[in-house]
């Protein structure tokens, strides 16, 4: 059965990551566009080749319009949780982007929507969807390097030092809730849950470099109050530790992600500066020997860099859930240890995650 979808938001995110992933889906057609600005819903009427009448400037307009039988959510993050709560009323499967919401009760609340409706509400944790990454996962989840010690994980750019760039909602708390921490960070975190290597405890600090920036709107200074960086020593449930390293102010790094698995039996490593495939050393005594081994992502985990968010949405909507699906239940934890790396900062002290998950009502 042919899926129709409804994106509500159309900025970058969506008219770049999820048209790309859509094209690549089976079974599923982009039917509607909800967007406040009359530039990107042009650009959507062009890349879908839309009527006018599926172009909205209310998102509940598009749900209420009988066009589509699921939604993508690819606003401001601040947005997301009311949209999705109004999607699923209607009684709409959920696509949101990352982070879920601005704090762990607002998200719990859609949690326990989806809950009561007995619809999916699927979490846009992208590096779930890659090949070389599934790869990872699946050569982790093997035990070919034992049981693991050590998790380096870095997510680093220079986005939040392009010349010129303004004051827009990633830069303001009241709708971004956070900044690199949520918008690099919560992929970060959600790969340490997929690996079954969730966090329990942890300190952090976090900070801001570039403290003013200029109104999208005119030429007034205004101050950034979201993170530019953020650093996180993690107690892991199976007695690991890791580093997750975060920042949008690392001159020369157009976007740097690596993750590195220490465990008993070896190393694996993935950076998608270095290409496809992974980096590994483990196994044997003469198999370590040989040293560091680049090993290519089997055909059987599909195109090389290759994103296939879209179709698990899919899939998952029609009902077949895998390995790779992405849940609200996953975008909670990501958003309580969000929550903690946010209260640890703030009061300079570890903060466990069942600390902020007794605090939900």
């Amino acid at each position: 059965m042919k899926r129709k979808v409804g994106i509500i938001g159309y900025g970058w995110v969506a008219g770049a990551n999820h048209k790309n992933s859509y094209a690549q889906a089976k079974d599923v057609e982009i039917v509607a566009v909800c967007d406040v600005n009359k530039a990107a819903l042009e650009r959507a009427k062009r890349d879908y080749n839309l009527p006018d009448e599926a172009l909205f400037d209310d998102y509940k307009k598009l749900i209420d319009s009988g066009l589509c039988d699921m939604v993508d959510i690819c606003t401001p993050n601040s947005f997301h949780c009311e949209q999705a709560k109004y999607a699923l009323n209607a009684g709409l499967p959920v696509s949101i982007e990352k982070p879920v919401g601005v704090n762990s009760q607002e998200v719990e609340e859609v949690r326990a929507l989806a809950e009561e409706k007995g619809l999916p509400v699927f979490i846009c944790f992208t590096w779930r969807h890659m090949p070389t990454t599934r790869f990872l996962k699946d050569v982790i989840d093997s035990g070919a390097v034992g049981k693991v010690y050590h998790c380096y994980i870095k997510c680093i750019k220079e986005s939040g030092l392009w010349e010129g760039r303004r004051l827009e909602w990633r830069f303001r708390k009241e709708l971004g809730g956070t900044g690199v921490l949520c918008d690099l960070g919560s992929h970060m975190i959600d790969f340490l849950n997929w690996m079954n290597e969730d966090i329990v405890g942890l300190t952090a600090n976090m900070g801001i470099f570039i403290k003013e920036r200029q109104k999208v709107d005119s030429d007034e200074w205004a101050p950034v109050t979201t993170d530019d960086y953020a650093n996180i020593l993690a107690d892991l449930k199976s007695g690991a530790t890791a580093n997750i390293e975060l920042s949008r102010c690392a001159k020369t790094e157009e976007q740097l992600v690596e993750f590195i698995i220490y465990g008993e039996k070896g190393y694996i490593r993935f950076c998608n500066y270095v290409g496809e495939g992974l980096e590994i050393c483990y196994g044997s005594k003469e198999e370590i020997a040989k040293g560091k081994q680049r090993v290519a992502t089997p055909e059987k985990y599909g195109a090389t860099w290759s994103l296939y968010q879209s179709q698990s949405f899919i899939d998952y909507a029609n009902g077949k859930k895998d390995n790779f699906t992405s849940t609200i239940d996953d975008g909670l934890r990501a958003q309580m240890v969000i929550d903690a790396v946010i209260k640890s900062s703030e009061e300079k002290r570890y903060v466990t995650i069942d600390e902020i998950q007794k605090g939900l009502k």
